[in-house]
């Protein structure tokens, strides 16, 4: 489901991209030694091996690496989910973590294997998703997202207890796991300018989409097997110091 995601980015970017070489599907066809209808057919099922795209690249003279960076630059709006269904997840814990693991890209039959799931169980998880208006199912479980991501989650909403929730204890195995590992983890407070400030804003999020980013490469290019789920937490904001180190009055 991900690698169809991307190639359906690949090719929105592709048409983007003869569109701005004023190049036909005619036009590709010659330079590609094949029909017009196969480079229709090509665009419009997107179902071709990679191989095939960075075919298609070499005879417009585009680098395969650019077409990737280009169309994982392509900005997504984040889909704010209306509270009712933010609500309907949070009164379903089961439905709720199947929900956040398959917008994080995880594999029914992965889902399946690691919870003890039947078929039947995730049949009838998609068909409640369905009923929200966050998929469309198919047959044989086949479905596809009908709302963009990432989901951008209300600060003040129903998930956010949740949410809260699930970053604190990651952060607390992440300080756990640290000592001994090869893992970073760092924490600092220092004093720092207006301007000084922003500029480290800027870094977190480039650092951020970098992350994203690679996690497209990744996807596209490694098997499942050989991937894992990585979470990244950053933030710089200013720090209350003195809120959190409270100072009694001195007792003997």
């Amino acid at each position: 489901m991900d690698e169809q995601r991307q190639r359906t980015g690949l090719f929105s970017t592709l048409k983007q991209v003869l569109k701005s070489q004023g190049l036909r599907y005619r036009d590709l066809a010659e330079l590609m030694n094949t029909s017009e209808p196969t480079i229709k057919r090509l665009f419009k099922d997107q179902d071709c091996k990679l191989s095939r795209l960075m075919d298609i690249c070499k005879a417009i003279g585009v680098n395969f690496g650019d077409l990737v960076e280009l169309s994982t630059n392509s900005p997504t709006e984040p889909t704010v989910l209306p509270i009712e269904i933010e609500s309907a997840l949070v009164a379903n814990n089961g439905l709720m973590s199947f929900f956040m693991l398959l917008i994080s890209d995880f594999d029914l039959k992965v889902i399946a294997k690691q919870n003890d799931l039947l078929q039947t169980d995730i049949y009838l998880y998609l068909r409640e998703l369905e009923k929200l208006s966050l998929i469309r199912l198919g047959q044989g479980n086949h479905f596809y997202f009908v709302v963009n991501r990432p989901i951008k989650w209300r600060s003040d909403g129903p998930m956010h207890s949740t949410l809260v929730r699930v970053n604190q204890r990651f952060i607390k195995e992440a300080i756990t796991a640290h000592t001994g590992s090869n893992y970073p983890f760092y924490s600092a407070s220092r004093l720092l300018s207006a301007s000084s400030s922003k500029q480290f804003y800027q870094e977190v999020d480039n650092l951020y989409f970098r992350f994203q980013q690679q996690a497209t490469l990744d996807q596209m290019f490694y098997p499942a097997e050989e991937l894992q789920p990585f979470k990244m937490v950053a933030t710089t904001t200013p720090f209350d110091l003195a809120n959190y180190f409270k100072v009694p009055g001195f007792k003997n």
